[in-house]
């Protein structure tokens, strides 16, 4: 606003604003209002005589003070239950424990052939206590101490019955020695042979121990590999091993039962055995100059596998033929006695070890495909 004078008398003017100062005039005058305007309390407060209804929704995310549970006001009556409860559920653990009704009675074995089962139920010490009680565990690990049995299972059975199911080791080899048969298993294991057992006495291998002096143990390794030899022998050499002899010179021969055999000579320690595989391979190197399946020698000496010796007549001795047959039906036959009377098989002469005219073979001979290495070389002394 603006005085301006004409002739001495003052007059007022104003002036007029442009819309863009205007709009400025309008926006500073309500943020003045804004500022100058009276601050109210952040708390919500209602008009007094205005009514407020609540809200169906209840926020989850809402603080507010920790809600107390109600406490528990135990009358009579429910103490009187909580201890009744109590009470009994001792004493059905107490009747459990000390009933004679769930006291151990008996021990079922299963699964046994060549252990005997009283020497199962012995082993296993079951105690005479509540089937509740039983630890099947610690029974089982007392059973497995036993070299015959590979696999346990030990379960309990209510009311008072422990069973235990065995899986016992497959017999590896069949030793007759002085007309007493017995099972050995791969851990070197035995057990005494008996002709009920007609799988294993058909189909494990046999060893004549005819070793002079008292019982001598096979060794394990031993054991393991004249069970491969017999296993895989057929598949290279057209004919199954009769028989295994260990003779009182302490030489070892493979019988085949083609009426040949071959002699791997002393067994006795690691380094012999160590050279097992390589006298075999030597064997097989062979069944492209020698008949296996109709053989016209008698033996092959491998004693010396880079130059193996063949000679002899085909034929198996007496003994041999009898490996099938359970000793208690020749009782005469193996002790010297008369065989009159006994169906044998007609007996060939053993051929002798010594080497004698006949065919050789050739120390260089080419080795022939797919070759006789049915078993690794023992591990060295120490390891």
């Amino acid at each position: 606003m603006q005085l301006l004078s004409t002739g001495g008398v003052p007059r007022a003017t104003t002036a007029v604003l442009d819309d863009r100062e205007q709009r400025h005039a309008t926006a500073r005058a309500q943020a003045a209002a804004i500022v100058d305007s009276p601050r109210h309390g952040r708390r919500f407060e209602p008009a007094r005589d205005r009514r407020l209804q609540g809200s169906p929704r209840r926020r989850s995310h809402a603080r507010g003070p920790a809600r107390v549970k109600p406490r528990v006001h135990w009358t009579r009556g429910r103490r009187l239950i909580a201890v009744a409860v109590l009470v009994g559920q001792v004493t059905l653990l107490a009747l459990a424990l000390l009933l004679p009704a769930f006291q151990v009675h008996g021990v079922s074995v299963t699964g046994t052939q060549l252990v005997n089962a009283q020497d199962v139920v012995e082993t296993a010490a079951v105690p005479r206590q509540s089937i509740f009680t039983v630890d099947a565990s610690a029974v089982r690990q007392r059973l497995l101490a036993l070299p015959w049995l590979q696999n346990v299972t030990v379960s309990t059975e209510l009311p008072a019955t422990v069973r235990i199911a065995v899986v016992e080791r497959t017999p590896a080899l069949r030793v007759r020695r002085d007309g007493a048969d017995s099972f050995i298993a791969g851990n070197g294991a035995t057990a005494p042979a008996t002709a009920a057992l007609e799988r294993a006495w058909s189909t494990s291998p046999v060893l004549l121990d005819d070793r002079a002096g008292t019982r001598q143990p096979l060794a394990p390794l031993l054991v393991q590999q004249l069970s491969l030899v017999a296993q895989r022998f057929p598949a290279v050499f057209g004919g199954s091993v009769a028989a295994f002899q260990w003779g009182v010179d302490d030489a070892v021969s493979i019988w085949s039962a083609g009426g040949w055999r071959a002699i791997l000579g002393h067994l006795d320690t690691q380094d012999d055995l160590s050279a097992l595989p390589a006298q075999l391979t030597a064997l097989a190197q062979l069944r492209g100059q020698l008949n296996f399946a109709h053989p016209t020698f008698g033996y092959v000496d491998l004693e010396n596998p880079a130059a193996p010796a063949v000679g002899g007549s085909p034929g198996l001795p007496r003994e041999v033929l009898q490996v099938g047959t359970p000793p208690s039906f020749f009782p005469s036959v193996l002790s010297g006695g008369d065989t009159a009377g006994v169906p044998l098989p007609t007996p060939q002469p053993s051929p002798s070890p010594t080497p004698s005219a006949g065919p050789s073979a050739s120390p260089n001979a080419a080795p022939t495909p797919n070759g006789f290495t049915i078993i690794e070389p023992a591990p060295p002394r120490g390891h």
